[in-house]
């Protein structure tokens, strides 16, 4: 079955396979939180930060963090924008 593989798709289970992903673009929390106060947005931001996150402001979380709920924020905007 590995022979029919390998034929198949033209390398074999020792062929490193690479690709480039695109950088991924990290939000400015300032801009985001100014674009969320624009669109009323602004107590789920809030909630969203005490209650799941369970900090005051954004610099409080870790890095890894904070692209998280910026995504999460990011999203929301978008999804209440359309």
């Amino acid at each position: 079955m590995q022979h029919h593989f390998q034929n198949l798709f033209g390398f074999k289970s020792d062929d490193q396979i690479s690709f480039d992903l695109p950088e991924t673009r990290r939000l400015n929390p300032v801009r985001l939180r100014a674009d969320i106060d624009a669109a009323n947005l602004s107590e789920m931001w809030n909630m969203i930060l005490t209650l799941d996150y369970a900090v005051q402001d954004v610099s409080d979380l870790p890095p890894e963090k904070q692209e998280e709920f910026l995504n999460v924020m990011s999203l929301l905007l978008t999804a209440f924008n359309r």
